[in-house]
């Protein structure tokens, strides 16, 4: 049975261990996913992002990291995921679509009228367009 909860402190080296199962991406150069672990501090605090945790058998499953932007076309925050992965071995099994639900309950409790996704992997996208979202434009960014 799949549990879905935010994660604890003591989840760190399996969160870490997750994100580095994500594949090479050519627009994300240099990720270092040992670089989660001065961020996961805060993101336990739930104030500007949290992480949501699947479990399974036991280990870290799968999760789904949120981030909070503040803006006036909504009067306050809107949700942003950030970083989606099921582990390779706990794909096909239904864990996406929980912690995508989660998510969207963690966002509307915070007063979110949006959650966005941006620049979703072609493993990524048929799940978030199965769980409710919608393509809706393009994507840009600059490195700082």
């Amino acid at each position: 049975m799949t549990v879905i909860r935010r994660a604890k402190a003591e989840d760190l080296e399996e969160v870490v261990t997750l994100l580095e199962e994500f594949p090479d991406d050519p627009w994300l150069p240099n990720v270092n996913w040992q670089d989660a672990r001065r961020a996961y501090p805060n993101l336990l605090k739930g104030e500007k992002g949290l992480i949501i945790v699947a479990l399974e058998e036991g280990e870290i499953a799968g999760l789904v990291t949120l981030s909070f932007a503040y803006v006036m076309r909504f009067g306050g925050e809107y949700a942003l995921v950030e970083d989606f992965i099921v582990g390779q071995k706990f794909r096909g099994k239904g864990i996406g679509r929980p912690l995508l639900e989660e998510a969207f309950k963690e966002a509307k409790s915070r007063g979110c009228r949006e959650i966005q996704v941006n620049g979703a992997s072609d493993v990524g996208m048929p799940v978030y367009l199965k769980n409710g979202f919608q393509e809706a434009g393009k994507h840009l960014k600059a490195w700082l």
